[in-house]
């Protein structure tokens, strides 16, 4: 009799165990803390909301001071911080998992060169696609990053600690030294107010984005260019980064030239520190001997070259250097770097300097059988240094196309910073200047010229952010190529041109199923335009970390993109919390890195990935988008109880008490509407935090019913979901948002609203809305309940829920309590807006 198989491992069991530990650990913590009294009213809150009454939640929450309501908020706040943390480790663990099993792991380099070959895609083919693929991912300082510093720090070390746990030879002892460990770092967070009572300064900011260089990109980013070139030797570099913190000065009055020079210098500063200790680290452990072996001509000649620099450091070298020359040549370099950093004599003038040192020494080993120690460290700095540069990332400047002439002298101040920069430091430093608000070419050419003054040759982004705007940026990038003076700037430089197209803007003016459609379709006809007047283009996308911004899975998102003339090529925002997210483990970062370049690589092949739109789907989206529109835009922009329903049913005015960025959350404009000046990222996250997350959904429910009322138009649009990566990338961030959306919750909320807003007729035509929307996704993909497909991240987002809905409980109560004048209620508030923000891990 056969033996029967053994049952497959639980690939969720290790996450169960520590989600279970950390929550265990964070009840004791509780007691320990607060008392037994608040740990009571927590189990009390929780049993409750995972019975499914709601009503009886609320009912409890009411009866809680507003004091006991905030600490209870931070309980339900800190399990999902540990929650995250133990899913971001689990993510971790099955990739380690996958290499040993030798699976292949979806939206991985490997997935995407077998793909490819499968496809018949031959070597040459791939070194050729290669020099046309460019990834540049462009960190932002959006308003939604609401995890501080510090606690990102001990999010660090509770990683650290889990991996530890996974260790199967660990000991009892060692086991409760590490739960100890844990706890201490629990016990950490919960002392830690992880809100700000002050807005951070941009130059916190800048801070706040360098760290996740130096905790996890300087390190992850030059391993993903190795592991890529190993598969396609001497590729050129496919992947850059930039940066808007410190640049973007768009309704930001506390951003300017004074805060770009502070980005270009910390920056400078903490990457050839960086540099510094490698080297420093290299001369300890590199005793190559000329005894044994010998070593080229120029080395030495280097070396001599140093020494004349470097007198005062000569004497600290040690005497046995004198026989071990990359020693000696590491040493002086080292020195050479801390004199750069202190812009005193002797330092590189510029980057090139110290590439050019690294390669002597990697020439020379090469020449005398070093190969393996060319191939290892060294090599791996001379990657980090093609990535980083003594820049770190490109700072991008970005001002509103108004300030060209209502704030004309600060414009031209701010150029004069660029050129000072790209004096010090090179133009990889900075050479981008957006616009936001381009309406026409004019802006564009009156920028250049004043860039022109400033003896600069920048490259000048119009930014189309309107449904109106992205209908006529074919015209307007035609009018540019035309226009001798944008010409003049094309040839300049080598007739690259970037074009950004507004994800966030967009879907506020008109939703989202026509803000997605209006940006695919734009892409197309610049694409056209860049062809006809050879122009190398890139398309620069602004999304945001929330659909109804844009966001959803990087790698579905570039599929998702037309194929044409700018393939291969494309830059992105990564905005608010998704940094953290993305960026904030170094074996998540690795992890999506990977899946933004895979995607990169395999956007250069619109053939293999079915990129392009068939003619059926234009007309499909053609007419659902135009449906969409005109129900978002009859509900929001066309009603006049809109505005007070909206800021009565959601705290989006309350948003302001976060201390989250330094931008304002309107932009200045003394007469405008409170709707219209309102930015695109409170408009999202507001919504978000009373669980409708209406920006992500309202209106495609309008635009796709009426098509799939036939059986030949839910046939047509079931095979776009299947065969085209725009549609289906559509269709399943409709059915990710519908699922973690609750209008059970949203309802509560109502009872904020006055009378005079009609807040029933309102209710009912989001729930109508609602809806529809989930029946025609649920027909499109042919399913029964959403995420029927996705078991996992179904069952995730239903055991989240009943912890998040205690917060919301809370956020109701809070808020009637702060617009009642309770001053004690704010504190309070502010930690349910975070709470929820870690509980659905997305805000705007």
């Amino acid at each position: 009799m056969p033996v029967a198989p053994p049952p497959a491992p639980d690939s969720q069991g290790p996450l169960r165990r520590d989600v279970r530990l950390l929550g265990a650990l964070l009840g004791h913590v509780i007691r320990e803390q607060e008392g037994q009294s608040l740990y009571d009213a927590e189990e009390q809150v929780r049993q409750t909301s995972r019975a499914g009454d709601f009503g009886a939640v609320q009912t409890i929450v009411a009866a809680l001071p507003v004091d006991e309501q905030g600490r209870l908020v931070r309980a339900f706040s800190l399990y999902f911080q540990l929650a995250n943390l133990a899913e971001q480790h689990h993510r971790i663990r099955r990739r380690r998992q996958y290499a040993v099993e030798r699976r292949v792991a979806a939206e991985s380099l490997d997935a995407a060169f077998q793909q490819l070959e499968a496809a018949g895609v031959t070597s040459a083919q791939m070194r050729d696609a290669a020099r046309r693929v460019s990834l540049e991912l462009v960190l932002t300082a959006h308003p939604t990053e609401a995890t501080r510093r510090t606690v990102l720090t001990a999010q660090l070390q509770i990683s650290e600690l889990l991996h530890r746990l996974d260790d199967p030879q660990l000991s009892d002892p060692g086991k409760r030294d590490i739960e100890d460990a844990l706890a201490e770092q629990i016990t950490t967070l919960w002392q830690t107010d992880e809100t700000r009572t002050k807005r951070p300064r941009v130059v916190d900011e800048i801070r706040h984005g360098l760290w996740f260089f130096e905790q996890s990109l300087f390190e992850v980013a030059p391993a993903l260019v190795g592991d890529y070139r190993r598969r396609i030797p001497g590729a050129p570099l496919p992947l850059r980064f930039g940066s808007w913190i410190g640049g973007d000065q768009d309704g930001n009055p506390n951003a300017g030239p004074a805060t770009l020079r502070a980005a270009a210098q910390r920056a400078r500063e903490l990457v050839l520190h960086r540099y510094a200790d490698e080297v420093r680290e290299m001369a300890r452990t590199m005793g190559v001997s000329r005894a044994l072996v010998d070593v080229n001509e120029a080395l030495l000649t280097s070396i001599a070259a140093d020494e004349q620099r470097l007198a005062d450091f000569v004497g600290d070298i040690t005497a046995s250097a004198d026989d071990e020359p990359y020693r000696r040549k590491l040493w002086l370099m080292y020195h050479r770097l801390l004199q750069t950093a202190a812009a005193k004599p002797g330092g590189y003038g510029h980057v090139h300097d110290f590439v050019a040192d690294l390669e002597v020494i990697d020439a020379s080993l090469r020449a005398h059988r070093g190969e393996r120690i060319a191939n290892g460290r060294l090599a791996a700095l001379r990657r980090r240094v093609e990535l980083f540069g003594f820049h770190v990332a490109k700072v991008d400047v970005r001002v509103h196309a108004r300030d060209l002439t209502t704030q004309a002298d600060r414009v031209r101040e701010t150029l004069q910073v660029v050129a000072e920069l790209q004096k010090e430091h090179g133009p990889a430093a900075c050479d981008t200047f957006i616009l936001s608000g381009t309406t026409g070419p004019e802006p564009v050419i009156t920028a250049t010229g004043m860039a022109r003054e400033a003896g600069l040759t920048l490259s000048v982004v119009p930014l189309f952010e309107s449904i109106d705007d992205l209908q006529r940026a074919g015209q307007i990038v035609e009018a540019l190529a035309t226009s001798p003076e944008f010409a003049r700037v094309l040839d300049a430089r080598r007739r690259r041109m970037e074009v950004m197209v507004g994800y966030s803007d967009s879907a506020k003016d008109g939703g989202y199923l026509a803000a997605q459609w209006e940006i695919y379709r734009a892409q197309e006809e610049l694409s056209a335009v860049a062809a006809r007047h050879r122009i190398e283009l890139t398309i620069f996308h602004g999304r945001g970390g929330s659909t109804g911004r844009g966001g959803g899975p990087t790698h579905a998102a570039i599929l998702a993109q037309p194929g044409g003339h700018a393939r291969g090529r494309l830059k992105l925002t990564e905005q608010g919390e998704t940094i953290s997210f993305k960026y904030g483990l170094p074996g998540l970062a690795y992890r999506n890195l990977e899946a933004a370049l895979s995607a990169t690589l395999l956007s250069v092949f619109p053939n293999v990935v079915g990129s392009s739109a068939p003619d059926v789907g234009r007309e499909v989206m053609a007419e659902a988008a135009r449906r969409s529109e005109v129900a978002f835009r009859d509900f929001v922009w066309h009603n006049p109880l809109f505005v007070p329903f909206f800021r009565s049913f959601t705290p989006v005015d309350e948003l302001a008490l976060l201390e989250i960025g330094s931008r304002p959350a309107r932009r200045p404009s003394a007469d405008a509407e409170f709707l219209q000046s309102l930015r695109a990222i409170p408009w999202v996250f507001s919504w978000t935090q009373n669980r409708s997350l209406l920006p992500a959904w309202f209106g495609c429910g309008s635009g796709l019913a009426p098509i799939l009322d036939t059986a030949e138009g839910l046939d047509t649009v079931r095979k776009l979901y299947r065969d085209w990566p725009f549609f289906r990338s559509i269709v399943e961030n409709l059915e990710m948002t519908l699922a973690k959306s609750s209008l059970e919750i949203a309802r509560a909320y109502l009872d904020l609203v006055p009378e005079s807003a009609d807040p029933d007729g309102h209710f009912a035509r989001i729930a109508d809305e609602h809806a529809l929307t989930t029946d025609v996704v649920l027909r499109i993909v042919e399913a029964d309940h959403l995420l029927d497909r996705h078991p996992v991240v179904q069952r995730t987002i239903r055991l989240r829920n009943p912890y998040v809905n205690p917060i919301n409980a809370m956020q109701v109560a809070l808020l009637r309590a702060h617009r009642g004048g309770d001053a004690e209620a704010a504190r309070p508030l502010v930690r349910t807006i975070a709470g929820i923000t870690a509980g659905l891990r997305n805000s705007g």
